[in-house]
């Protein structure tokens, strides 16, 4: 996704930037656009070269700050070698069987590169940081390790788990599948995320039809996918050419990958330019068996998966949630705005929860939410308890069809830790209303009960290189 204008506009911009879709005001969230052509490669790199980091001993900070290892003829001895694929490294160089440090993986996004600070939650400071020439970026965690993802250089890779600042395996993905005449085309595929699946990852390409698939265990710099997935068969006719894979689900038992495809029209906006218009396209759920990596058939012949009502689906790292006790995947959409007769812009329409069950495929809205905030995220405690971030967070009962009260001093980017915490960071107001540190905080979703566990966690935005915004806030290991 192209997303330059978002760190001009503010640096409070949340975890959910990026999508084009409908906020309140009819303004989109991050419109895709064309990317730079002077900078442009037709494998769909923008030209940046990846090997380009920062330099890390230009830095007086005590800190360790990892530079991004060198790609394309790069250091290749900067990604660290003794990754033990059979376990995860142990605090310290200690055990592999003790268990990672609990760490706040925070990224922030500046207009030329990137810092991704892992954030100790029981040192309360910053453990360490990593420093990427992209103006994009955010985390992805999977069971064994975090992810880093470099998406305007199609660059993803796999952190040391005991210091997820470090990379110790990254691959190319970018696949050389730009087609800058295919439907809404952009120059480099946006890694979404990393779903570990068995012995593989898969890679979901927001502006791509095709997911790549990597060997984890493998280490290698700027290595090439093992594999693909040709999703373009799931292409609407009323879309924009590309399914706009947003999010995934690994049903161990059955050995499926449930990917969730937005099936949005980036085309079809009103005339302001920016505002995104209902098409007559739908968000559906795909099957890949991981043993054969075949899409498999769910229901609906068109598509061979599930179709969902509602439009669209959340961009970041929260779209979609697991409900073990129904065997169902709740599904965040972000609407869309109605078109009136006259050309001018109507209501917000097709904005909700979508139940999906894995049984059968039954889909319904359960929370209306064309009344509320645009959404960005959705969090799973238990059966009765769910967090949703819209404008801010509120708590929901999912066998309920009404949104809960608001939580009360709710971080602006968080994650929810094991015991239903949101951990996460806030910025504070000066005494004239300008803006002030980011605090990380701790804050209880009963009664807003909030512990500071530390204080300005972005050296590259402290220092002020250029204009930022905030990437994304995720919890290492996984809740």
């Amino acid at each position: 996704m192209n997303k330059p204008w978002i760190a001009i506009v503010s640096a409070l911009v949340s975890s959910a930037s990026g999508l084009l879709a409908c906020s309140d005001n009819g303004a989109s969230q991050g419109p895709e656009g064309e990317a730079d052509s002077a900078t442009a490669d037709k494998d769909g790199s923008t030209g940046t070269d990846a090997g380009a980091g920062a330099d890390a001993t230009a830095s007086d900070s005590p800190l360790e700050v990892a530079a991004s290892p060198g790609l394309d003829g790069g250091d290749a001895s900067a990604i660290d070698s003794s990754f033990d694929s059979a376990a995860s490294p142990g605090l310290d160089g200690g055990d592999a069987s003790a268990p990672a440090t609990p760490r706040l993986l925070l990224s922030y996004n500046g207009s030329t590169s990137s810092e991704l600070v892992a954030f100790g939650l029981q040192s309360g400071t910053i453990d360490g940081v990593y420093v990427y020439p992209d103006y994009i970026g955010a985390t992805s965690v999977t069971p064994a390790a975090p992810w880093v993802l470099e998406q305007s250089t199609d660059i993803v890779g796999r952190l040391d788990p005991a210091r997820p600042w470090v990379v110790q395996s990254s691959f190319r993905v970018a696949l050389g599948d730009y087609a800058p005449d295919a439907g809404f085309a952009s120059a480099y595929s946006d890694p979404l995320a990393v779903v570990a699946a068995g012995t593989k990852a898969y890679v979901l390409r927001y502006n791509r039809n095709t997911i790549a698939v990597i060997d984890p265990s493998q280490v290698v710099d700027g290595g090439a996918p093992a594999s693909t997935i040709d999703l373009s068969a799931q292409v609407q006719a009323a879309g924009d050419g590309y399914v706009e894979m947003s999010g995934a689900h690994y049903d161990a038992p059955s050995k499926l990958l449930y990917v969730l495809l937005a099936n949005i029209d980036r085309f079809d906006v009103a005339a302001d330019g920016y505002t995104q218009l209902c098409s007559a396209t739908h968000p559906t759920l795909v099957a890949i068996d991981t043993t054969t990596d075949a899409v498999v058939s769910l229901g609906d012949a068109g598509t061979r998966g599930y179709s969902l009502p509602g439009y669209g689906a959340v961009f970041g790292a929260a779209p979609m949630v697991y409900d073990p006790p129904n065997n169902r995947l709740l599904v965040l959409e972000t609407g869309c705005k109605t078109a009136e007769a006259d050309g001018g812009v109507g209501p917000i329409a097709g904005r909700g929860v979508v139940s999906v069950s894995l049984a059968d495929g039954a889909a319904q809205t359960v929370l209306d939410l064309t009344s509320a905030a645009y959404p960005s995220g959705i969090y799973y405690l238990d059966a009765h308890h769910t967090i949703l971030q819209l404008d801010t967070a509120y708590t929901w009962d999912p066998t309920t069809s009404t949104l809960g009260p608001a939580i009360a001093n709710a971080p602006e980017a968080f994650d929810v830790d094991p015991n239903g915490n949101l951990v996460g960071v806030t910025q504070t107001a000066t005494a004239d209303g300008g803006a002030g540190e980011w605090l990380v905080v701790s804050v209880n979703p009963a009664d807003g009960g909030t512990a500071t566990l530390g204080a300005n966690p972005f050296p590259m935005g402290d220092a002020g290189v250029g204009p930022g915004y905030l990437g994304g806030a995720q919890l290492w290991p996984a809740p």
